[in-house]
């Protein structure tokens, strides 16, 4: 103890800096990080060669990761445009449920559907025998 003015030695360890203990551990921890950076480092330097080697490959790559980003938000441009749609669909199906007497799942809303293309295919059945 190199401590002149601490009278007990319990005051001595307070006052000294704690020991490091290197436990087998701690060395087994520095090795796994030691590999993972070295491994990090030649992948690195691997990488950097292949880049130097092969600078067609690199552009492909480059233009493929870039037509998948337009592709995905061509994706989820359409995914909102269907969603707005579907909200404004909503939105006036409640107007209109005030309005109408029909309830959803009523089953002159089916008839109605069906009269209607039928009526829409005699149309147009009639205008192709008028253009002959």
């Amino acid at each position: 103890m190199n401590f002149p003015k601490v009278m007990m030695m319990e005051w001595a360890q307070n006052v000294a800096p704690r020991p490091r203990v290197v436990t087998d551990e701690d060395r087994r921890r520095n090795r796994s990080r030691e590999r993972a950076l070295s491994i990090a480092e030649m992948d690195e330097h691997t990488m950097a060669e292949w880049r130097r080697q092969f600078p067609q490959d690199v552009l492909d790559e480059r233009q493929f990761f870039a037509q998948m980003r337009a592709e995905r938000r061509a994706e989820q441009a359409a995914y909102h445009e269907d969603r707005r749609t579907r909200k404004q669909a909503a939105l006036f199906q409640m107007e209109l449920k005030e309005a109408s007497t029909w309830s959803s799942d009523d089953e002159r809303w089916v008839e109605a559907v069906i009269t209607t293309e039928e009526s829409n295919t005699d149309a147009s059945e009639s205008d192709e025998d008028d253009e002959e």
